[in-house]
């Protein structure tokens, strides 16, 4: 089953539970994204919060139905008047893939409800480390929608900081194409209805051509002045590379082990430094360089120390094993997932990795109104990086080895693969090397 069809699932059991459908004709489910607040996926506080909340005031519906060509099941106002409706809704939620835990009623108008959270942590495990580099990938069929992708502008201003800012978000443009359902084609294998998308300096560039949608990279501009920037690309690498260099001497933890010497690893860091800060806004947006303190860097420095901090764990378990210290990783069927069921768990595991399927999905939703939500990929990587850091800080992965500890050593382990392995997905789409040591 594909994993980015899980939350919009429950979403349309929903839609189910409180509509009828007002006529014969059947539509495709609504993405979860698309039902605003009349369902709520929650990241924050979901000890608190719930899982998701839904509002029970009829009124706030009636978009979502007339959409979905159909009707509210219930006449009043109140969609959940009573405690029995609650439980309807718990015992119907029993037979779902994601099974409800319970259902609370706010003041505020909405019910919080809770998941059974051993299903989808067992779900997405297995998921992501089946999959690898592919969790998140829609499938593509002979159906599927083609596009074309032009990067215009290419031979113009090599080496400045604009034209590589083009660069990387034609780059990343046709990453993400590749893990969406869109085919990609060239010019000369279009069909009729093919979209067809320029990333170039600015908006019609080529006013006779009217038959393509224009994918902006904004101006890079001074800090003080906001004028476009003379900075060479080779120069601004310099610069950030002194910068990472700054943060590592700061942190005091990384470490060039296994990488040739610490100028291959700052360069790297200045690197990654780069991109984040050229895509960390809106494409089409002016983005400011950072010339002192740090910036956006901060991003780039605390995601591949966080993604290093993994490689590092799962290392020194290997290296354990190897030593007889600890006995090798079981299949992960035997593994006794329920340990994973606590607060700083769960946020990892439903918070970030499920959802992640959807927010690769969600990048290329606007492509056809020439927009790219890559910015938003830079904030999901830094705070999937954030509780990553928490959890590296609060839960001890590699405990003593005795019996009773065994299964937590396991399971965690478990779960430091998952999200090692959607991490580097994020950074392979982004164009950012990770860091192997610290």
């Amino acid at each position: 089953m594909d994993p980015s069809s899980q939350l919009d699932q429950v979403s349309q059991h929903l839609l189910d539970f409180f509509t009828v459908p007002a006529g014969s004709d059947a539509l495709p489910p609504l993405r979860v994204r698309h039902f605003g607040d009349t369902i709520r996926y929650n990241i924050l506080g979901l000890t608190d919060n719930g899982d998701l909340s839904v509002c029970a005031n009829a009124r706030f519906w009636q978009t979502v139905v007339a959409k979905q060509r159909r009707q509210l099941r219930s006449g009043t106002d109140d969609l959940l008047p009573e405690n029995e409706e609650l439980q309807s809704l718990i015992e119907n939620a029993a037979k779902w893939r994601f099974p409800l835990k319970d259902a609370t009623s706010l003041s505020t108008g909405r019910y919080t409800l809770s998941f059974q959270r051993l299903p989808i942590i067992e779900f997405v495990l297995k998921n992501v480390l089946s999959q690898g580099g592919d969790y998140g990938r829609r499938r593509k069929t002979e159906q599927s929608p083609t596009l074309t992708l032009v990067l215009e502008n290419a031979g113009e201003g090599a080496g400045g900081l604009r034209h590589y800012r083009l660069q990387v978000i034609y780059d990343i443009v046709r990453r993400l194409v590749e893990y969406s359902p869109w085919h990609l084609v060239d010019s000369k294998d279009a069909k009729k209805d093919t979209l067809h998308v320029h990333v170039e300096l600015q908006k019609c560039s080529q006013p006779a051509l009217k038959d393509h949608v224009c994918l902006v990279a904004g101006p890079v501009v001074e800090p003080v002045q906001k004028t476009g920037t003379k900075l060479a690309l080779d120069s601004y690498l310099e610069l950030r590379t002194t910068h990472m260099r700054q943060v590592a001497m700061h942190r005091n933890g990384i470490r060039p082990s296994g990488i040739s010497n610490m100028d291959t690893l700052m360069k790297r860091l200045g690197a990654a430094a780069v991109i984040v800060d050229l895509i960390s806004v809106r494409h089409q947006s002016a983005v400011t360089l950072v010339r002192n303190g740090l910036g956006s860097s901060k991003g780039a420095s605390y995601i591949l120390y966080n993604s290093a901090r993994l490689e590092t764990l799962l290392r020194t378990f290997d290296d354990k094993v190897k030593a007889n210290v600890y006995d090798p990783l079981p299949p992960l069927e035997a593994i006794d997932f329920s340990i994973l069921e606590d607060d700083l768990d769960w946020q990892l595991i439903y918070g970030y990795l499920l959802p992640f399927p959807d927010v690769l999905e969600s990048l290329l939703e606007q492509l056809p109104q020439g927009s790219c939500g890559i910015h938003k990929f830079v904030r999901y990587i830094e705070n999937l990086a954030g509780v990553t850091s928490r959890y590296y800080r609060h839960k001890k992965v590699l405990v003593q080895k005795r019996e009773q500890l065994s299964p937590i050593l396991y399971a965690r382990v478990y779960l430091i693969m998952t999200v090692r392995q959607v991490l580097n997905v994020v950074l392979a789409v982004l164009g950012i090397q990770p860091v192997d040591y610290i």
